[in-house]
């Protein structure tokens, strides 16, 4: 036998056991992936595995790309799958952070099995970022899809708020109660009422005025009103009376 053939047959075993185990890890993270697909497939959202995305300063590779409509807003979100046998760690936290801020989209999930680090977990904390793991996602991911029609009403009604304040500035300046105050008025009391509904408080009062008061015994009800009111803010010009 040649001088150092023993160790290099050890070599050899140790290379054919990483190489074997990085086949087995890559089979894995490829199921994890089609399985959460699978999952969000069910819900009838579109969902596509290692789909490339363009953000503002590059192109992403994600695991999975999710869309949707829900209550006629249409939504994105990102999902990374993490099937390891350690808990992930914060850096992974911030990484789909900035992938998620930099494309835009509405939520970024981080998916584990085995669970997150602490850092993990107040990394994410009050952000649109939601760490979780396949098993539990179903009920995770009715929150979010609330959170998330209910994050684009808020979007829709600050815009709707900022162009009434600009038309009262610009055509009411001198006027005590100009008409404008009205759908302002409405917007006001909507807008506690989302956040009523973020907390999942029901039933809430959505509209108050001469006709009486109006309340959301549930979170359909609440978005059917919501957006009634924000598209008749929306659309609301000087000429009108209400």
């Amino acid at each position: 036998m040649l001088k150092g053939s023993s160790s290099l047959g050890h070599l050899g075993q140790n290379t054919g056991q990483r190489i074997y185990n990085a086949i087995t890890m890559a089979e894995a993270w490829r199921d994890y992936q089609e399985s959460t697909a699978a999952y969000f497939r069910r819900l009838g959202l579109l969902a596509e595995v290692e789909h490339q995305v363009a953000g503002a300063r590059g192109i992403h590779r994600v695991d999975v790309y999710v869309e949707g409509t829900i209550h006629g807003i249409q939504f994105k979100w990102v999902i990374e799958c993490k099937a390891w046998k350690t808990s992930v760690p914060k850096e992974k936290v911030m990484a789909l952070a900035a992938i998620v801020q930099d494309l835009g989209v509405d939520r970024g999930f981080l998916l584990s099995e085995v669970g997150f680090q602490s850092g993990a977990l107040r990394a994410a904390h009050k952000t649109n970022i939601t760490l979780t793991s396949l098993e539990d996602l179903s009920n995770v991911s009715s929150e979010a899809l609330a959170d998330t029609a209910i994050g684009a009403l808020h979007w829709r009604l600050e815009k709707a708020q900022r162009r009434l304040r600009r038309i009262k500035k610009e055509r009411f300046d001198d006027d005590f109660y100009p008409p404008v105050m009205a759908p302002l008025g409405r917007l006001f009391v909507l807008d506690s009422a989302l956040e009523d509904a973020m907390l999942g408080e029901f039933p809430n009062v959505y509209r108050v005025d001469e006709t009486g008061r109006y309340k959301a015994d549930s979170l359909d009800e609440l978005l059917k009103a919501a957006d009634e009111i924000i598209s008749a803010a929306e659309n609301w010009q000087p000429g009108d009376q209400s």
